[in-house]
């Protein structure tokens, strides 16, 4: 092996000085540009790759922030929503609150000073979150009195619809001649699911 290197140097020696010094910065270029390709591009594609991703994940916040600030107000318009739910869920009574409901009703007609001849529940008809319970109802009395009634009716906290309102001349009391309505009283209750 000594052989061999000391063979190469008297080859080295053999050649011109400035070959010599061509051949060692030709060999350092080689050297570099090894190193180049090796190691320094493959970071400058991760670099370009993680530009990419990053101009990606910027895009993203700005969409996020500006989903974010469309969250406030949304969330304030749900909220809102919510309340005025709960507000008109008042408005329908659950299912205890009906038999009130139905006292309220007969107060009425007694401070009314009306006389029913009918007052039946009928079955309930089951909508989507709510059911509707029908009421029939006939009575009798002086036609101002009627109009107290349906007033003061009106006036309840709870929702009480009327249908198929039909008022016909009754018998006269004293002088006073009376009306005999018959009509159908409709309430609902809250169905929760």
């Amino acid at each position: 092996m000594k052989e061999n290197l000391e063979k190469i140097a008297e080859m080295v020696e053999k050649i011109h000085v400035l070959y010599r010094i061509l051949i060692a910065m030709g060999v350092i270029v080689l050297c570099a540009i090894m190193y180049l390709f090796l190691f320094i591009m493959p970071q400058f594609d991760e670099i370009d790759s993680l530009h990419q991703k990053n101009k990606t994940l910027q895009g993203q916040l700005s969409r996020s922030k500006i989903q974010a600030r469309k969250l406030k107000p949304t969330e304030q318009l749900a909220a809102e929503a919510e309340k005025r739910f709960d507000q008109e869920r008042r408005v329908l009574p659950e299912n205890e609150e009906i038999r009130s409901l139905l006292e309220s009703v007969s107060r009425l007609k007694q401070e009314s000073g009306l006389t029913f001849t009918l007052f039946k529940p009928e079955t309930e008809v089951i909508k989507d979150f709510y059911a509707e319970i029908p009421i029939s109802i006939k009575l009798i009395g002086h036609f101002h009195n009627v109009g107290v009634f349906f007033d003061k009716l009106s006036k309840l906290s709870r929702l009480v619809h009327i249908d198929n309102f039909k008022v016909v001349h009754s018998d006269s009391v004293d002088d006073i001649s009376l009306v005999e309505v018959s009509c159908q009283a409709i309430t609902y209750k809250f169905i929760k699911k």
